[in-house]
């Protein structure tokens, strides 16, 4: 899916869902990915775009203006989103303290939040260990499962979206054998 973002929204994340790198000098706290049509008329976003929140940094500048995980980000400062990398573009600009709000849908309503900005947190140098993991490794683990799974829904649903008469739902996974 096009647009993952790391939870500060720091930078966007270097992979293959993201082909530019962005370094931002504020951050939002939330991690989102793209959204497809259908997965928009499925959550009830009635918006062209939007980029559905994974995960809201606890007590970051997101989660202190009230979103959540699941929330679908639709416009940040005015500008429609439908990714990490428009997310950074709108920010790009912006210095910590300054405020944004954010349309975004939660169970298929519109709402509004105002998010004030803090400054992004500078990647650590050299070779220390001043800074123990932010997540557990297994937790880490569940969380690149549940972004292939969503890679793989959102295939899934574009070829819905391609030739709506055929249920390719249910289609097998196609796993090399090994």
């Amino acid at each position: 899916m096009a647009g993952l973002a790391l939870a500060g929204l720091a930078a966007a994340w270097p992979g293959p869902w993201h082909s530019a790198t962005r370094v931002a000098t504020v951050r939002l706290g939330i991690r989102v990915v793209a959204t497809t049509a259908q997965l928009r008329k499925t959550l009830g976003v009635d918006a062209e775009k939007g980029a559905l929140a994974l995960e809201v940094e606890p007590d970051g500048p997101a989660a202190r203006a009230g979103l959540q995980a699941a929330d679908v980000l639709t416009r940040v400062a005015g500008q429609p989103v439908g990714d990490a990398g428009d997310i950074l573009a709108v920010l790009a600009d912006r210095k910590a303290g300054a405020e944004v709000s954010v349309e975004y849908v939660r169970d298929r309503a519109v709402r509004t939040a105002t998010v004030t900005l803090t400054a992004a947190r500078q990647p650590r140098m050299g070779f220390g260990f001043e800074e123990p993991e932010s997540l557990p490794r297994a937790w880490r683990r569940f969380q690149d499962r549940i972004e292939r799974e969503l890679e793989e829904l959102d295939q899934r649903l574009r070829r819905l979206e391609k030739d709506p008469g055929v249920d390719r739902t249910s289609e097998p996974r196609c796993h090399p054998a090994g």
